[in-house]
């Protein structure tokens, strides 16, 4: 981009550390975090020179933590700490897991106590939850405070804290009992307790909650600033650009599950790691591959007839069809787990009997379109007309089978797989492609067998 370029011609530019920090201020940190990436470390150091570790944390907060450790392997570890100290928990935490044992723990030793303590609690949190998401730095105030009380937090921790939308009222013990949002502070006048306009009919979600259910939260109530609880206690809160980004980290990794890729292959990967990390994939897929061979084998004695081999023409178009129709079943029903469809048994028979009969009655649509089609090529070709109507009834009965097949298997193999506690995703395209290609081939040769072959011999 343009804009890429004229960024990174300053920083080339030769320009003093003063100057340079005034020229690349009109830029936004994140695409300041693009440039980071592309250029020399050379030019690194000048911004590390250039900029506040506090404006460091900025650009390197809109970094892939994954790409931090390689970023910064020249830069001092006291240095780095204090970069780290100005960002946000949950940005901190992200960065310093993805630095090697050693160097995080140098680093942890050197940072500031309390955020060391905020790192801790985050880490007793799993991956995919609420906690380990969360921010400890919010504006929080106890019952019995005039909303004065309030304004003056506000005006003292707004440097420090990532939002200042929301306010949230705690008793004593810290237990959440409602929130203020910052237009209602602003327009109420002292006195007045926050406790007597403060919303105690809040949404929140508990520290052990899964992020997809945290962001269904915040999506499905409009929530900007989610608290988080632990037993009632006020832990943190979850704004909602990182909710946001959890969707499209989960959406993503769902994405490439569903291609048959590793979530953890980046777009500016080098030929090497790409190789490394999708082959073994790809080799799971070829022993799939290979068992539709090895079905096929099985009915060899089929294509030791001369008039059988016209049964090779056809098999793509079942193959094809059926493979195309379950993962449309897959990802239709993907989504609905992803939205909560699912939550009654009722809702899952319906969307099954649905399934079931969109496979029925596209079956029987294309069932008859692939019989026309097959007896027309056949005509065309000359085959023998005593077999023209047994091989044309063979295709037309396989598609619809398989048709029916492959949307309740694609279907139901996510809905299994979720009640499973398993990630449905895993039941990607090319893993169900392959498992309803077996099937789909076993009904199309076991017709040929029955309904031409046994009538030939």
């Amino acid at each position: 981009m343009e804009m890429y370029e004229e960024i990174i011609g300053l920083i080339r530019s030769g320009a003093d550390s003063s100057q340079l920090r005034e020229q690349l201020n009109q830029y936004h940190p994140r695409d300041l975090a693009e440039c980071f990436k592309k250029v020399e470390e050379s030019d690194r150091i000048k911004l590390y020179a250039a900029f506040s570790d506090e404006e460091m944390a900025d650009i390197l907060a809109f970094l892939d933590p994954e790409d931090v450790p390689d970023l910064t392997e020249n830069v001092e570890e006291g240095k780095l700490a204090s970069i780290i100290n100005e960002m946000e928990p949950d940005d901190a935490a992200d960065v310093i897991s993805k630095l090697d044992d050693s160097k995080a723990e140098n680093i942890y030793n050197l940072m500031e106590p309390e955020v060391r303590e905020d790192l801790q609690e985050l880490a007793e949190y799993a991956d995919d939850t609420a906690g380990a998401i969360m921010n400890s730095n919010f504006i929080k105030i106890e019952t019995g405070k005039d909303i004065k009380d309030l304004m003056k937090v506000l005006v003292q921790e707004a440097p420090d804290v990532e939002t200042i939308n929301t306010s949230f009222v705690v008793d004593g013990q810290g237990k959440l009992l409602g929130t203020l949002d910052l237009k209602k502070i602003i327009v109420t006048k002292s006195p007045c307790l926050v406790e007597s306009i403060m919303n105690p009919n809040f949404q929140a979600a508990e520290v052990n909650q899964n992020i997809e259910e945290v962001t269904r939260i915040v999506k499905n109530y409009d929530v900007y600033d989610l608290p988080v609880l632990e037993n009632g206690i006020l832990k943190g809160i979850i704004t909602m650009d990182d909710a946001m980004t959890s969707v499209i980290d989960e959406a993503e990794e769902d994405f490439a599950k569903l291609g048959g890729l590793s979530s953890a292959e980046e777009i500016d990967e080098s030929t090497k790691e790409s190789v490394k990390k999708r082959f073994p994939w790809l080799a799971f897929l070829l022993v799939m591959d290979i068992l539709v061979s090895l079905v096929v084998s099985a009915y060899d004695y089929l294509f030791e007839v001369d008039s059988m081999t016209v049964f090779v023409f056809f098999q793509p178009i079942i193959l094809g069809l059926a493979g195309n129709f379950g993962t449309q079943s897959l990802a239709f029903t993907i989504r609905k787990i992803t939205d909560d469809q699912f939550a009654q048994k009722s809702s899952i028979r319906n969307h099954l009997f649905k399934e079931t009969m969109l496979g029925l009655a596209t079956g029987l649509i294309l069932g008859i379109a692939a019989f026309a089609f097959t007896a027309l090529f056949l005509l065309i070709n000359k085959e023998p007309q005593s077999t023209i109507p047994e091989v044309s009834l063979v295709v037309g009965l396989s598609v619809f089978a398989s048709l029916t097949i492959s949307s309740l298997f694609g279907s139901l193999m996510p809905i299994v797989l979720f009640k499973m506690k398993v990630d449905p995703a895993v039941a990607s395209g090319p893993v169900i492609t392959t498992i309803i290609d077996v099937l789909s081939v076993v009904i199309y040769l076991t017709l040929a067998t029955l309904l031409v072959y046994n009538q030939l011999m």
